[in-house]
């Protein structure tokens, strides 16, 4: 008996560690106020989260040590270093609306824009300069792009002869950082570049830029957020884009004559891509003040979904839509299966993957003279074994163990079984 009373103290008393410990560990937590009363004054907003934050520190310098953003320009509410207590007694204050923790989120062809009828040549529908029209759409449309930054000396970022002047509405800026000088890497086209570091370091520490390569800038490192924003808005690169001399042609965004603000929320972690929550909101409060008219972002959560007004996505974008900016969001990676949408607040463009009018056609030769055509990214005649259907399928059903082969069409089992087997594309 008393060894049974033993455990239970010894199991309560770890459980009692474990939680005092969980308590007092400190993450990073956004809270989320909703609409600023002081938009036309982001100092005063500022001030007024700082006194929110008092009321759970000690000391004035620890209010402004934990403090990582304050968002003040669009919406209301700030992202802070807090233990689980803090934020609770943040919660339960009445101007509060959420309280959430900080979550780490994960990054989600020449021909595309043709399939969807966005087409370069003239057509019925042209403006009165001759330009099609939805490309002339694009004109001065200012594109908030968050992703893992620019690669500004790409060609679909160049200024192009004869671009107007940057809108005067424009209020953003180009950041300098490293290997990023605004002087060369922005320009008319390239308008505003920004970066926000704080709550990806609080979550992972230091920013690596040895051993894993990435730059305290706004430049991309990974290349996902420079192919994003080249699909988006790239300028139009004639017959300068193939995959290794496959599907040559002109490369083109979908509003190639808009202009391009980066905002880099996401960075290389073992040469994946890691955007903070606290990041990117962060990179909305500054994106609606700069005045862009579009916001492009993509990447999600992990399932399952949680409520809107915890999740920076939803909160952002609710906001960009108040002052009439569209969010275009990407559906996600994960495939056909039903409920794998992450991005799902109903004012926001969720945009799904697509196929595609383009095939690669590779002819293959048997032994016996007999041609099938099929596809390939191979474009140098090669000589190799066929596969033998018998080694990988049992009645019909591919499977990795040996087998007989039963079920499959009389000529592919007379083809498989003659000569060396080998084709050439």
């Amino acid at each position: 008996m008393a060894t049974h009373s033993q455990c239970f103290w010894g199991l309560y008393l770890a459980l009692s560690l474990y939680f005092i410990h969980s308590s007092s560990t400190p993450h990073v937590y956004i809270v989320y106020l909703g609409h600023s009363l002081n938009v036309h004054d982001p100092h005063l907003a500022s001030k007024h989260h700082l006194q929110l934050l008092s009321k759970v520190f000690a000391s004035e310098e620890d209010v402004r040590q934990s403090m990582l953003y304050s968002y003040k320009h669009s919406f209301s509410g700030f992202s802070a270093k807090l233990n689980s207590s803090q934020a609770t007694t943040l919660a339960k204050m009445e101007e509060v609306i959420s309280v959430f923790r900080s979550k780490t989120l994960r990054l989600h062809t020449t021909r595309s824009w043709d399939f969807l009828g966005l087409t370069l040549s003239s057509s019925s529908s042209t403006s009165t300069a001759g330009t099609p029209l939805q490309l002339a759409y694009g004109e001065d449309i200012i594109v908030g792009i968050f992703d893992t930054g620019i690669w500004p000396e790409s060609d679909s970022f160049r200024e192009e002869p004869r671009m107007r002047p940057i809108p005067s509405t424009w209020k953003g800026r180009c950041v300098k950082g490293e290997m990023f000088e605004p002087a060369k890497a922005c320009n008319r086209k390239l308008i505003g570049a920004r970066y926000y570091l704080r709550g990806f370091e609080e979550e992972y520490g230091p920013l690596n830029t040895s051993g894993n390569p990435e730059y305290r800038s706004a430049r991309d490192f990974l290349g996902h957020g420079t192919h994003t924003a080249s699909t988006a808005v790239g300028s139009i690169v004639k017959n300068n884009a193939s995959f290794f001399g496959l599907g040559q042609g002109t490369a083109r965004g979908g509003a190639p004559r808009a202009r391009l603000a980066v905002y880099k929320v996401c960075w290389g972690k073992d040469y994946d891509g890691k955007c903070s929550e606290a990041d990117i909101l962060a990179g909305f409060d500054d994106a609606l003040h700069d005045r862009v008219h579009v916001i492009s972002a993509s990447f999600g959560s992990k399932l399952p979904l949680l409520p809107l007004f915890v999740s920076e996505a939803a909160i952002g974008s609710f906001h960009a839509m108040q002052l009439g900016v569209t969010v275009v969001f990407s559906a996600g990676n994960e495939g056909p299966d039903p409920s794998q949408v992450t991005n799902v607040a109903p004012w926001g463009i969720c945009v799904a993957a697509s196929s595609v009018d383009r095939m690669f056609p590779t002819r293959i030769t048997l032994d016996n003279k007999l041609s099938v055509m099929g596809e390939s990214f191979i474009i140098t005649p090669i000589k190799a074994k066929l596969a033998d259907a018998t080694t990988y399928f049992v009645s019909g059903v591919c499977r990795p163990e040996k087998g007989r082969l039963d079920n499959l069409p009389s000529p592919l089992n007379r083809f498989t079984q003659k000569g060396n087997k080998n084709r050439t594309p």
